[in-house]
């Protein structure tokens, strides 16, 4: 019997011949289920909550995706990540389903040869060290947003351009039809030529305003027998143990994440950069105001903040804190979304009710969630997730995803330069999308910033990478 190898299936290669082997009931695709070599073998990297309540279930109800390994560096994660995904399969695969590895060291995961890809669902500071060492061991990548540095995204874009690797940048509002309906609208002239950009986004650290809810978790602590925190910090400075900036609060901090503007940003900022055309370049000023709390908190990122940007072409968008939404404002009118994935709004009501057909629907229909999860029966929470139907067409096609890296590094530098504006103070800041420089008055200090580029703490450079590669 010729046997089919998962990874010659996914690149489209020949088939190998194997020896007879006696093969359970899941391989030819009974009661409904995909045959494991059209499967495509995961593991997920980083189990907290949006690893195990959002990225989990999207893969368990996704057919083509079949998760193999979880790993996280809080033991008490993983095994809920493992048990999680053990119950979900043995109920799917019955007698046949062989229980998923748990992990404390990403590295041991995307160093097994029988995983195609690896979901990143950890701090931004972990992002691209994790997803440039996946791509060069030979895995596709699907990874939260952001990255933490400018300087990072412009290496991973040129990583996955180098390996060719599958690369997705996770976030579903491109697979999102009030999204879609705004590019379409915009890109196919309904709304004239494109004037101004308004950009929502949630406050960031809205509990440093009340100290009462950090009281008694705000004091260095001892670190957690359950706890790697010295893996778990990574590149990033090693600071202190306080629970308070650890899980989930840790994007508050700047050792680890630039806050609520490209933790939101990535999701509202890149549509503003889809409907410009703008996946490959950016704003070429910015000036940016935002509250800070004090820097001896254990979060110091903005509480709130009012940029302003301006293109190339002359657009100019304003973001600022308040609810998700966008607002997109041409010669002949305007479309607005206030809220996430919330109903348009527009300056008339036609425009609501024009379709697009294929030649001029910027989006992708086989990545909608009817269409990709169509066999799993998705519940509530998967009807959200078109990141990871992109992901798993694109594995299989080894096209482009609809957020690819370089989307995501450009929309991600919006971010950086707004936060690097705001931290000078509120200085007037020259961009160029071309050499991804600041250019002109106070150029020297924005480039040096926290935000454009950082040393990594040693020994987790990204000199190191290569070493990490077991090719044994």
């Amino acid at each position: 019997m010729a046997k089919v190898s998962r990874r010659q299936f996914l690149q489209s290669a020949a088939l190998a011949t194997a020896a007879p082997m006696v093969v359970p009931s899941s391989v030819f695709g009974r009661n409904g289920s995909t045959p494991p070599s059209e499967r495509i073998t995961m593991g997920l990297i980083g189990c907290g909550s949006h690893g195990k309540g959002w990225n989990l279930p999207l893969m368990f109800h996704n057919p083509a995706q079949q998760v193999v390994a979880v790993c996280d560096v809080d033991k008490n994660y993983v095994e809920r990540a493992k048990r999680q995904t053990d119950d979900f399969y043995s109920k799917k695969f019955g007698t046949d389903y062989k229980a998923c590895d748990a992990y404390g060291d990403f590295r041991d995961v995307v160093n097994r040869k029988d995983i195609d890809a690896v979901d990143i669902v950890t701090p931004d500071h972990w992002h691209v060290p994790m997803a440039v060492f996946a791509m060069k061991a030979g895995k596709d990548v699907i990874c939260e947003k952001p990255t933490r540095t400018i300087k990072e995204g412009r290496l991973l874009s040129d990583t996955q351009k180098a390996t060719q690797r599958v690369f997705q940048t996770a976030s579903e509002n491109r697979s999102e039809p009030v999204y879609q309906q705004i590019v379409n609208l915009a890109r196919n002239g309904h709304l004239g030529e494109i004037r101004h950009i308004k950009v929502l986004l949630p406050p960031g650290n809205t509990m440093n305003r009340d100290p009462e809810k950090r009281r008694g978790d705000s004091a260095v602590q001892k670190i957690p027998d359950t706890l790697n925190y010295e893996l778990w910090t990574g590149p990033a400075p090693l600071l202190p143990y306080i629970p308070v900036r650890h899980h989930y609060n840790w994007r508050w901090n700047q050792a680890y994440s630039g806050g609520g503007l490209p933790d939101w940003g990535s999701h509202m900022i890149n549509i503003a950069q889809w409907v410009l055309d703008a996946d490959n370049t950016g704003p070429v000023k910015v000036q940016g105001t935002g509250h800070f709390p004090p820097f001896d908190e254990p979060w110091n990122t903005a509480e709130s903040f009012k940029l302003s940007y301006q293109y190339a072409g002359g657009v100019t968008m304003d973001v600022w804190s308040e609810v998700p939404g966008i607002k997109i404002e041409g010669t002949k009118g305007w479309v607005l979304s206030r809220g996430w994935r919330q109903p348009l709004t527009a300056s008339n009501e036609s425009l609501l009710h024009i379709t697009f057909d294929k030649e001029t629907n910027y989006g992708r229909p086989e990545s909608t969630v009817q269409a990709g999860y169509a066999a799993g029966k998705p519940t509530k929470i998967e009807q959200w997730g078109g990141e990871h139907i992109d992901f798993t067409n694109c594995v299989k096609s080894r096209k482009l995803c609809y957020y690819s890296a370089e989307s995501g590094h450009r929309t991600h530098t919006v971010s950086h330069i707004g936060n690097i504006s705001m931290l000078l103070g509120g200085a007037e800041l020259t961009w160029n999308p071309v050499t991804e420089m600041f250019e002109g008055e106070r150029a020297e200090e924005a480039n040096k910033n926290t935000f454009y580029s950082r040393e990594q703490r040693e020994p987790y450079g990204y000199d190191k990478i290569d070493s990490w590669i077991n090719a044994g």
